[in-house]
């Protein structure tokens, strides 16, 4: 079963940490919290068990003692900026974390990360009652790589980045001055690699994606490598979908597997992804993505939403997955990226929306309530986001190279607040399905629905669906441990 409290964002999370699929909930905006932080102590050793000083500890997720499945995220607005802390001579680092992720939900499991650039970098999950949460690096391997011109064969010095599959450390990449590109250090198992030459305002040129064993070497030189410009695509949007456009955007997403196509692991496949505006003629354009691959796109704008791919579309790209369709998320649209210049043409449907009236404990509208749901967009291969989010690996790569930090932000289509009357409606939702939907103002919650402080609505086409919330005051019950007991779905 899914537990669609879970807000899921994958694509972007394998650019936030090496091979992980995650999971993130979002805290209700539901009431005023006092953050209390724990402290988990965490050991870090090399291969021979002595321990390592200086590496960086941090968390990069949170487990519930009751969910054990869920990934929650590190509340800023609750907690502040996430800590990062050092090892000292022993090895030792002692890690904050909140005790709750919300409410009185308590922390069982810390996902563990650590860095230091002599070591493949750790990322696991440790038990709060660990004490102290062991931690052993390992020895890998670098790539060293140099690149040329195909046609011309002329070297290319500037502006290289590498991309590797399950692992996003963007900024660890430096590039010497003679063109060598040297990476961070990887785990010793096989995986893919590509060159990539990317230059705001221009094309990006790539390399074929290359598949590195490094077994029993520390450094994988590849000298030379060809890059070509890659594939432009310039797509539209189905004509009968009335124009102009407005608020319309194209995410793309490819996913290459391991050479093993039977035995795929998430950090054993490439990722690349970016996002394209739709202009108000239906136009979209991608002006260089890697040629020879599969191209996903999920297209949205305000009133329509994707149209499903039917069975036979999908059967030639993903054969595994085309008789599992009938599930309650927005799936993409495919075309293979062959030649210079493709040109796709996106279906839509008709999208529906909500209304919701949002009443204090007297029944009396409530003004300024945050109205949120959260609709998903599921990629084949694995993978999901907010419907309509979308990410630019260039952007993440170039500010990479300039030291600028890339702040991921979510799809905010999705949100409303409630006018005097205490009424807000939502837009732009998929017909059809099912979604979640909570609604939040400080000195206000929402009553307790068995293990959650939400509502499902049943989306219908062509039909606005009606709600009412009456709200409580915050703190007339507590979502706690205990309330999981029982639960059949749990």
């Amino acid at each position: 079963m899914i537990n669609l409290r879970l807000l899921v964002i994958v694509v972007i999370v394998t650019c936030l940490a090496p091979g992980t699929l995650w999971a993130w909930q979002e805290t209700p905006p539901t009431r005023e919290q006092a953050p209390e932080l724990l402290t988990l102590q965490v050991r870090v050793v090399d291969p021979d068990g002595h321990p390592i000083e200086n590496a960086t500890v941090f968390q990069t997720g949170l487990r519930t003692k009751v969910e054990p499945g869920s990934h929650w995220g590190w509340d800023e607005k609750r907690l502040g900026p996430p800590p990062k802390v050092q090892t000292n001579l022993d090895g030792v680092a002692d890690l904050p974390y909140p005790k709750y992720v919300m409410e009185e939900i308590e922390v069982g499991t810390v996902t563990v990360s650590v860095e230091h650039p002599d070591f493949v970098t750790f990322r696991e999950d440790r038990s709060v009652a660990d004490k102290p949460a062991e931690v052993q690096l390992r020895l890998g391997f670098r790539i060293a790589a140099t690149a040329v011109d195909a046609v011309t064969g002329q070297p290319i010095k500037q502006d290289l980045y590498g991309l590797v599959s399950g692992d996003s450390r963007l900024r660890e990449w430096k590039l010497a001055d003679n063109g060598m590109l040297v990476s961070p250090v990887f785990q010793p198992n096989k995986m893919w690699f590509c060159l990539i030459r990317s230059v705001p305002g221009e094309p990006n040129w790539y390399s074929d994606r290359i598949e590195i064993d490094p077994t029993d070497r520390s450094r994988v030189l590849l000298r030379d490598v060809k890059l070509a410009p890659g594939t432009r695509v310039h797509g539209r949007l189905d004509d009968a979908i009335p124009r102009p456009i407005r608020n319309g955007l194209v995410s793309a997403f490819i996913l290459k597997k391991g050479s093993d196509e039977n035995q795929f692991r998430w950090d054993a496949a490439w990722r690349w992804t970016d996002k394209a505006p739709i202009a108000a003629d239906g136009t979209f354009v991608f002006e260089s993505l890697p040629t020879g691959e599969v191209l996903q796109m999920i297209p949205i704008c305000d009133d329509w939403v994707p149209a499903p791919p039917s069975k036979e579309d999908v059967l030639p790209f993903f054969p595994d997955e085309a008789d599992q369709l009938a599930i309650s998320m927005s799936r993409p649209q495919l075309i293979r990226l062959e030649g210079p210049q493709v040109e796709p043409v996106l279906k839509m449907l008709p999208a529906t929306s909500v209304k919701v009236t949002v009443l204090d404990p007297n029944d009396q509208p409530l003004a300024g309530a945050e109205i949120v749901s959260w609709p998903n967009q599921l990629w084949f291969g694995g993978g999901s986001q907010i419907l309509g989010s979308a990410y630019s690996f260039s952007e993440m790569l170039q500010l990479s190279r300039q030291n600028q930090e890339w702040s991921f932000e979510r799809e905010h289509r999705y949100r409303a607040k409630t006018d005097e009357q205490g009424i807000a409606i939502i837009h732009t939702l998929p017909p059809n399905q099912t979604e979640g939907l909570i609604a939040g103002l400080e000195g206000y919650e929402m009553p307790l629905n068995g293990t959650d402080r939400e509502i499902r609505i049943d989306l219908k086409p062509d039909v606005v669906t009606e709600v009412t919330i009456k709200m409580q005051r915050a703190g007339t019950d507590v979502l706690k441990d205990e309330t999981f007991q029982g639960d059949k779905d749990n």
